[in-house]
């Protein structure tokens, strides 16, 4: 009897300490499930992985600004180089041109004619290039006078073989048409010698002329010795 008091006893406890267990169990169960939870928004963004795009973004802007800068930089270097490149060959043009100016310099001169009478010379005023001025003179003698009541002396068919010039001197090399087709005549002879002498002693660093027909030496032209070489004389010329 006393055996099955305790067996009832214990079992008593037990079912008490059970049911003591499921108290405590279920409370704490209910405590869990009362306290707030944490919120996860799918909609919101996790602040640092926006602060970490927000960096590389702003490092990305840099360096595309970098980028940009260096090609702009780049690109007014080139243009820097591309004026410069132009404004040297401008300058090279304006070399080019100042030294074709020169070389095409225009030259006033006079040229000698007879006058109405054949007793005199009378000067004309030519524009001739500096650039084989010698010639261009002596063409320009071969032409009719602008002046009327001028006369040209040197016959018209008159070819140049040679024009040289040394030491102040003029060599001028004529075909035989300057002899033979000239007006023949004492007085027209010396019009004719010096309407070229005058001529060419128009520039300054002349001083002598000296004629040669076909290569060889012209010492006479009718009765006027020529063998030496002629000096200007303004005798000839006739005054204003």
């Amino acid at each position: 009897m006393i055996s099955n008091k305790k067996g009832d006893h214990n079992y008593i406890l037990l079912l008490f300490l059970l049911f003591i267990f499921v108290i405590s169990f279920t409370f704490h169960a209910c405590s869990f499930n009362n306290q707030p939870k944490d919120k996860i928004d799918v909609g919101e963004e996790d602040p640092f992985l926006n602060q970490s795009n927000t960096r590389s973004n702003n490092e990305d802007l840099k360096s595309e600004t970098r980028q940009d800068s260096k090609e702009e930089e780049t690109t007014e270097e080139d243009e820097q180089t591309d004026l410069e490149n132009e404004e040297e060959l401008e300058e090279d043009k304006d070399k080019e041109i100042s030294e074709e100016s020169k070389e095409t310099e225009s030259l006033s001169i006079k040229i000698y004619y007879a006058d109405s009478m054949v007793q005199y010379l009378v000067g004309e005023e030519r524009i001739i290039s500096s650039t084989y001025k010698y010639i261009s003179a002596f063409m320009e003698l071969l032409k009719p006078p602008l002046e009327p009541g001028h006369f040209m002396l040197i016959p018209e068919n008159t070819k140049v073989n040679r024009i040289s010039f040394d030491n102040g001197n003029i060599t001028l090399d004529l075909s035989s048409e300057f002899v033979e087709e000239r007006f023949k005549g004492d007085a027209v002879d010396v019009l004719l010698v010096y309407s070229v002498v005058n001529t060419f002693t128009e520039f300054s660093e002349i001083n002598t002329v000296t004629f040669y027909v076909n290569g060889q030496r012209l010492n006479t032209l009718g009765q006027l010795d020529i063998s030496d070489p002629l000096y200007r004389d303004e005798s000839w010329i006739k005054e204003s």
